[in-house]
């Protein structure tokens, strides 16, 4: 079960919000599936399509990294998902609070930051 799961306002694991920085979408590449492609359509229109991801022969599509982005391709200056309702499976099984959710937010330079 995802943290969004657990609590439908985003509070995972130690009171991390994971609607509130960003920073996973800031460090690690994101790939989406051809099913969450069906269910967002703008990830067909503004993501790079790669038609043999991890030669399976699977269509993917790469919101992360991107020339000339700093962070995923619906992540918006305010750091919040533009696309949060319908974001993809990956991203929705990105637990915060975890180990790489705290290594996201060190690298990013917010530290270890808990939601008030």
């Amino acid at each position: 079960m995802s943290a969004k799961e657990r609590n439908p306002e985003g509070e995972g694991s130690e009171g991390f919000d994971c609607t509130d920085c960003g920073a996973c979408c800031r460090c690690y590449p994101i790939f989406a599936s051809a099913s969450d492609a069906e269910r967002e359509p703008l990830l067909k229109e503004r993501c790079v399509r790669v038609d043999d991801f991890l030669g399976k022969g699977e269509v993917a599509y790469r919101m992360y990294p991107l020339a000339h982005t700093e962070g995923c391709a619906f992540l918006g200056e305010n750091q919040l998902c533009g696309i949060y309702a319908s974001r993809p499976e990956v991203c929705r099984r990105f637990e915060s609070g975890s180990e790489q959710c705290i290594r996201a937010r060190e690298r990013v330079g917010i530290g270890a930051r808990r939601r008030s």
